[in-house]
């Protein structure tokens, strides 16, 4: 990949005082600096917002049959699984139960090797004390199953079509709570996990598309 003039590639085992994720072989990886920078920032956004926050890792996959303006699916997955928390808690304070504000902080890496569609990597930061776990996943009023309609809906899929194309990886659920006695812990073990989102391989570069995304305020 050609080295964006904007971005600084190092190849180090720790930053910021954290470790890194490895590639194979426990290779140290080449990572873009800024990338790294913006995971620490939402990170702390999101426990500044919510000091007990859940972390989702999920990967999103196109169908190989169509293809798709990527930029703007990302836009509509947000923004449709933003809508579905705003009626999920809007639904259970109607049934006289309290519950909190529950706002999406969300990094996403995109990344293509041979596919003739990109993929992402994501990870959501959500409210602990609105969303703790995902669900099963065959239900349909849980976390996991409005993730899957999300992305489906961005991608303008029956959920019988595209809920396979939202994967949850292995150890996909992490909880921060800014008062545990194992807080930094967590907290460094979630950004090993994320820093894999700012690895240079399997990036592209020259078609005017980010590879790197997240939420703004």
């Amino acid at each position: 990949m050609k080295q964006p003039k904007h971005l600084t590639t190092i190849v180090k085992s720790t930053y910021l005082g954290r470790e890194l994720c490895k590639g194979k072989c426990n290779k140290t990886l080449e990572m873009f600096k800024e990338y790294l920078d913006r995971i620490d920032d939402v990170m702390d956004k999101a426990i500044s917002d919510y000091p007990r926050t859940t972390v989702i890792r999920v990967d999103l996959k196109f169908p190989y049959s169509i293809k798709y303006d990527v930029d703007q699916v990302m836009k509509r997955f947000i923004g449709s699984l933003s809508s579905q928390i705003d009626a999920d808690i809007k639904r259970r304070r109607k049934h006289g139960k309290r519950v909190a504000d529950c706002k999406i902080r969300y990094l996403w890496a995109r990344e293509n090797k041979l596919s003739i569609n990109d993929h992402y990597h994501v990870a959501l930061f959500l409210n602990k004390d609105v969303y703790a776990y995902l669900g099963s996943l065959v239900n349909t009023d849980n976390l996991a199953y409005r993730i899957k309609r999300a992305w489906c809906s961005a991608l303008d899929l029956d959920i019988d079509e595209g809920g396979g194309l939202a994967h949850f990886p292995d150890n996909c659920r992490y909880w921060l709570d800014r008062k545990a006695n194992n807080f930094d812990d967590m907290f460094n073990q979630v950004f090993k996990r994320l820093s894999y989102f700012a690895k240079i391989d399997t990036k592209k570069s020259g078609d005017r598309r980010r590879n790197f995304g997240y939420s703004l305020r």
